[in-house]
């Protein structure tokens, strides 16, 4: 791991545990051991470095999104693979990240969501043609439609708006709308293995709200 890498590593790891704005450059200079004069010399200032780690996250996504496509038996699997992946994502970042870069943050935060939505969209169709080749899902649903309904819903889970983290765990708020939407668009053999599925221990113990601010350290 080079100097750039290890500062953007702890960086990340501050980001998403107390938010962007409480963590300053002090704060990361301390965590990575270097000085605050090395961090500037390798970041412009702090909004460089977030879309350092903002990259850093993304390389991870990808990799793990080849590892899911790789290793599901089939789309239903693929499904709850993703799930699962998303619930510890989601687990190990504190709300206040997210909030704090589109309060403060709004133009990375921007960049990010355009960047995101439209790869996630084509990750989406993808997901929805194989599921109907395989007869998981409805020959009958429009998949254009049906794919930006999903993303939309998943945008809204992170709207504090209308869910407060103080109200409702994210994790269990993006279970909801996964299991849900899949089933509705399931033909009967796609529910049989979705049930099957929902039979299988739970994918996570209901977390008390606000319990995503004790993340998991990033690897």
């Amino acid at each position: 791991m080079n100097i750039t890498e290890r500062i953007v590593n702890h960086a990340l790891e501050l980001f998403v545990r107390s938010g962007i704005r409480a963590i300053t450059m002090d704060d990361i200079s301390a965590q990575a051991g270097v000085s605050k004069r090395t961090i500037y010399e390798n970041f412009r200032d702090k909004d460089e470095l977030l879309r350092a780690c903002l990259l850093f996250m993304d390389s991870h996504h990808a990799r793990e999104t080849e590892r899911i496509f790789a290793e599901s038996k089939n789309t239903i699997d693929m499904v709850f693979l993703f799930l699962q992946h998303g619930i510890g994502a989601i687990n190990s970042i504190n709300p206040l990240f997210m909030a704090d870069m589109k309060k403060y943050h709004y133009r990375i935060w921007k960049e990010t969501y355009v960047i995101n939505s439209d790869k996630y969209l084509d990750q989406t169709y993808t997901i929805l043609k194989k599921g109907i080749n395989e007869g998981l899902f409805r020959k009958s649903i429009d998949i254009e439609i049906v794919a930006r309904l999903l993303n939309e819903q998943l945008t809204l889970m992170t709207d504090e708006r209308i869910f407060p983290s103080l109200k409702y765990s994210k994790s269990v708020v993006f279970e909801n709308i996964i299991i849900n939407f899949f089933r509705g668009i399931a033909t009967g053999k796609g529910l049989e293995i979705i049930d099957k599925f929902m039979d299988q221990p739970e994918l996570q113990q209901p977390a008390a709200p606000g319990a995503e601010n004790s993340p998991a350290p990033l690897q």
